[in-house]
């Protein structure tokens, strides 16, 4: 894939598997550390099937469609929605966006330096899979967290995305949140399981970052186009993200495969055990 362009405070949010609420978690992530005071944009990389805008409950103009048609540049189709926080819609139902070439995705992470000296984190939310534009994208950040439900086929689906990092790639270092908790010790359960067939086949280094607790405030907030972190700050699933944010933002943020801001970096394929 030649170079990879990597941005140092990006943050993707993948999984390999739909349904696992990558978006919820990306949206809430997005605003819980605008809250603590960051500049932040949220940019909803599932091109053509966008709904971060949805879940933020703000409606874009423009989208990456606008961008890739070379109508506009990328900080020229951000929205701002709740808290400040910048939102770069993907763009829904437009072919032209199912399969971008791969001039067209590096044209769009290339242009994430616009966006360097207005935001302290660019968080990225991905599409489900591990085709090429998911991939390209969750490359371009140097935080990958990889959200894991206790279901078998999430676990088979984001061990496919982790492998293909690892293996195809050179990422080492991923965070992982598991998502639809009952409590912190189902969670710690859920990773114990979720580590113990990553390290069976590859040598990456699973970092658990954070628990998000299924409670009905969540819920209600999703129905409402309204985060839970500000429609109901004291819910325990609106703690969990503050909680994530500061972890992410603090000097004990667990470690990453790259720090500097934008480094072209070659793809290369790892050594991993299988």
């Amino acid at each position: 894939m030649g170079e990879i362009m990597k941005f140092r405070n990006a943050i993707a949010v993948t999984s390999g598997k739909g349904g696992v609420g990558k978006t919820n978690i990306s949206v809430n992530l997005a605003l819980a550390l605008q809250k603590a005071g960051k500049k932040v944009t949220l940019f909803d990389a599932d091109v053509a099937l966008s709904n971060a805008h949805i879940v933020m409950g703000v409606q874009p103009a423009q989208t990456l469609a606008d961008v890739i048609a070379e109508k506009k540049n990328i900080s020229d189709v951000s929205v701002k929605g709740p808290l400040g926080v910048k939102l770069i819609s993907g763009g829904s139902g437009l072919l032209e966006l199912t399969n971008l070439s791969a001039e067209k995705r590096g044209s769009i992470i290339r242009s994430f330096r616009e966006l360097e000296e207005d935001c302290d984190y660019l968080v990225v939310d991905t599409a489900a899979g591990i085709d090429d534009n998911v991939l390209e994208f969750v490359q371009a950040c140097n935080r990958i967290i990889v959200v894991v439900v206790g279901e078998p086929a999430a676990f088979i689906d984001a061990y496919a995305c982790i492998k293909v990092l690892h293996q195809a790639n050179g990422v080492r270092n991923f965070d992982i949140v598991v998502n639809r908790v009952r409590d912190d010790a189902h969670g710690a359960d859920v990773f114990k399981r979720f580590k113990s067939i990553v390290d069976r086949f590859l040598e990456a280094n699973l970092h658990h970052v954070a628990n998000i607790p299924e409670d009905t405030q969540l819920h209600a907030s999703v129905s409402r186009c309204n985060p839970v972190v500000l429609s109901n700050p004291n819910a325990r699933s609106a703690k969990a993200f503050v909680k994530l944010a500061a972890r992410i933002d603090s000097a004990e943020a667990s470690p990453t495969d790259a720090s500097e801001s934008f480094v072209a970096t070659p793809a290369r394929k790892s050594g991993g055990k299988r």
